[in-house]
């Protein structure tokens, strides 16, 4: 035979020893711990943040301002033609091909922009002021 027994006799002293120190320890107060923590619970209630409403609010536009178009600029509009815009502009034909880099007067399209050389002239004049009677 071994030193210590076989491990059938192991098994049987485990459990005996088991159960004496189970019945050691209820004796420890046992009713006392029955359905009880054995430390306070920490409870932390976060709240919830506060929302600043102004960062949720939309910003409404109170007056639109269009974007200024450039002095002497004008917009091809369907229909149009190189002389029907010289007529409307009191400029020639000829000037509006110089002024734009024009290969071809024929082909304009809708949309395309030009530079009416009247309408500058008349933007770097100043304008005159009357003047007082002595």
């Amino acid at each position: 035979m071994k030193a210590g027994g076989t491990g059938q006799g192991r098994l049987w002293g485990a459990l005996v020893w088991l159960a004496l120190a189970g019945s050691a320890l209820s004796g420890c107060g046992g009713a006392v711990l029955q359905n009880r923590p054995t430390v306070q619970p920490i409870v932390r209630v976060t709240p919830a943040p506060t929302q600043d409403i102004r960062a949720t609010q939309t910003a409404y536009v109170r007056q639109s301002i269009p974007t200024p178009t450039p002095v002497g600029q004008y917009i091809v509009k369907a229909g149009d033609t190189l002389s029907k815009i010289a007529d409307a502009y009191q400029t020639t034909v000829d000037e509006i091909i110089a002024a734009n880099g024009i290969a071809d007067p024929n082909k304009i399209e809708v949309g395309q922009q030009l530079i009416i050389p009247s309408l500058v002239k008349a933007a770097a004049e100043p304008a005159q002021s009357p003047t007082p009677a002595p």
